[in-house]
């Protein structure tokens, strides 16, 4: 049975060509939302990289605050060590009369006690004094306890020079007494100075 088709040739190739044109616009639509799909995952993977960059910016802005906290510290230590070293070197050109007098104190005879000091870094110590004299000593030690006192001073770092200016005799409040006075030169701590042997120079005056 042969089927033979009466409709006309024009209608037939506009039915043709509608088909066409619907597989057209199908594979049209597939094709938007192939790229709809691909652009909304670029979208999705810029967002993410623009978060991340976001979040680097953010580390990198806290780091540098910090680091700028860091050098402003790191500042202020430079300042507080070099204050230090010049307070340091300013202490360390001084003599120092607290700790000096207090040595003295320690390695004075029990006989022995000051009756005044004056200190000077220029011109040094001169220290007045005055030790027990027994009436009962026999034979007389004279001016032993100065002598304790002169040799004791000359092994004190900071002490060169010790001589004795004047030694005698002298009552004090009514009790026997040898009243004498010593000047020494000083050193400063630290000092690669050799301390001078002290030589005593005699009492002007014993009695």
């Amino acid at each position: 049975m042969v089927r033979i088709n009466l409709l006309p040739a024009e209608i037939l190739e506009k039915r043709r060509f509608e088909r066409q044109i619907r597989y057209v616009l199908l594979g049209g639509a597939l094709v938007l939302v192939v790229l709809a799909g691909a652009y909304s995952l670029l979208m999705l993977q810029v967002n993410a990289k623009r978060g991340e960059l976001q979040d680097r910016q953010q580390l990198e802005a806290e780091l540098r605050s910090q680091a700028e906290a860091f050098a402003v510290f790191e500042q202020k230590e430079s300042e507080l060590i070099a204050r230090q070293e010049a307070a340091n070197a300013a202490l360390a050109g001084r003599v120092n009369w607290g700790r000096l007098a207090n040595e003295i104190s320690l390695v004075l005879p029990a006989e022995v006690w000051l009756t005044g000091l004056q200190c000077s870094e220029i011109d040094g110590l001169t220290l007045s004094a005055i030790a027990v004299d027994s009436r009962d000593d026999v034979p007389d030690v004279g001016h032993k306890a100065v002598a304790k006192t002169l040799v004791r001073l000359a092994d004190l770092e900071q002490i060169t020079s010790v001589w004795l200016n004047t030694s005698a005799k002298a009552p004090f409040l009514d009790q026997p007494a040898i009243q004498f006075e010593i000047s020494t030169g000083v050193t400063k701590p630290g000092s690669e100075e050799a301390q001078e042997s002290s030589v005593p120079a005699p009492p002007e005056s014993a009695q």
